[in-house]
């Protein structure tokens, strides 16, 4: 994580997963998400009851945010309207659609309306200008592009409006990235942003007015744990960039049908400089690889500025001076202060919990653990592969971490067949 506690959109996307992945739900992180909404609400306004609340939602996530604040609202007295911007077969997740539904029952304590097109605005412009709050959860962290009709004039409305103006995670119009306003934002007098600050906070600190960290029931695990939600994000950041791999030791043959599996090529000889390479145990090879973009090592001996170095548990402790044992939480500080005190990326292999560290960040994973050889195969080939394809070297040893896991439990088979769920091909 960056050190201000800011968060990107993919590494929260990770998060997400890597929590349910750990048991808990995307429905129950909605559910505390939309909760704090309606919390916030109730706490600016000084109470709900008979107070007017329109709920403005998109058809993400964010939405379903907004579809259960919706629920909370009315059940602490307001008077809500819901106004679903676009059509109900573009709700994108089953835990939106579910709370969707579930506002639609609620014909008794919420007005919804449906708006598709600009003409549809003006059925709702008496709605939006007469309300005490507005809820903006239209696109949160999910903004893409520009901002078209209705969306834009929509909008307007709301910056138009004397309401209570509450956003849910980040104003939508903000890249949450960068902070960056390409054209109109919503202009928040609150924003309850989850789990974490997002990244563009800062450099639109005027469109999100006062902000509110909510926690919704993240576990600290899933932020520190290599899982399914760091795999799928590299898998998706790969891009066209591909450089060359070098093997310059032994590496298996499934491990090798993986890297052309994940699209990478490779040779066994040839000029180490501006490629991915693999030297294993030959560390005689080291000082040749000088001018290598990336090189795979196993042992600590040289860590220079361009090492992946794989080092088990007790020759890390001893280069380090950390004990790698026992509960890392309460090692945090000690592990942050090691991945920033080296320039080379270090993949620790532990009896119990293996442990990554590097540009001042760390993560672990204790599942699957010790790795069996076809998951040491895989940690190796994977991150070759993801960082010949332009993945950043954390991410792509954090990704081929969690795929390790996987191979150690179920071989190799089931990796390629997890990768591709991970790409959305199953």
């Amino acid at each position: 994580m960056s050190g201000w506690g800011g968060i990107s959109s993919s590494e929260m996307a990770a998060i997400d997963e890597n929590s349910e992945w750990l048991g808990v739900s995307r429905e129950l992180l909605m559910e505390n998400a939309g909760a704090w909404v309606a919390r916030i609400a109730y706490q600016w306004l000084g109470g709900l009851s008979k107070r007017k609340v329109t709920i403005i939602c998109g058809t993400g996530n964010n939405g379903g945010d907004g579809f259960v604040a919706a629920r909370h609202a009315a059940n602490l007295g307001a008077k809500v309207v819901v106004i679903l911007v676009g059509g109900l077969e573009k709700i994108r997740t089953v835990e939106a659609r579910k709370n969707f539904e579930i506002i639609k029952s609620m014909r008794e304590s919420i007005r919804l309306y449906i708006v598709k097109d600009l003409d549809d605005v003006a059925l709702i412009r008496d709605e939006i200008e007469k309300s005490d709050a507005i809820i903006d959860a239209i696109f949160g962290t999910g903004i893409r592009g520009e901002i078209r009709e209705p969306w834009r004039s929509i909008i307007q409305l709301i910056n138009s409006s004397k309401a209570l103006k509450i956003a849910v995670d980040i104003p939508s119009g903000i890249d949450p990235n960068t902070g960056e306003v390409s054209d109109i934002a919503v202009n928040a007098n609150v924003t309850v942003t989850f789990h974490r600050p997002k990244l563009g906070m800062p450099s639109a600190a005027d469109y999100c007015g006062e902000v509110v960290i909510a926690p919704i029931g993240i576990p600290p695990e899933a932020e520190i744990i290599m899982g399914p939600g760091d795999a799928r994000q590299a898998l998706k950041a790969i891009g066209d960039e591909s450089r060359d791999i070098l093997l310059l030791d032994e590496l298996d043959d499934r491990a090798r049908d993986l890297l052309t599996a994940l699209g990478a090529s490779y040779s066994f000889e040839g000029d180490p400089a501006n490629k991915v390479v693999f030297i294993g145990r030959r560390l005689d090879k080291l000082s040749e690889c000088k001018d290598a973009f990336s090189v795979m090592a196993f042992g600590l001996d040289d860590l220079q500025p361009n090492l992946v170095a794989i080092a088990d548990w007790k020759e890390a402790s001893s280069k380090l001076g950390i004990d790698l044992r026992g509960n890392l939480i309460e090692k945090h500080e000690q592990l942050i202060k090691a991945s920033s005190a080296i320039d080379s990326i270090i993949y620790v292999l532990g009896e119990e919990a293996d442990i990554l560290l590097g540009n001042s960040r760390w993560k672990a994973s204790w599942i699957n653990r010790p790795l069996k050889d076809e998951g040491i195969s895989v940690l190796v080939a994977a991150s070759l592969a993801l960082t010949s394809k332009g993945i950043e070297r954390f991410h792509a040893l954090s990704a081929a971490g969690y795929l390790a896991g996987y191979a150690s439990k179920l071989g190799y088979e089931a990796v390629i067949e997890e990768i591709e769920r991970l790409r959305g091909k199953s």
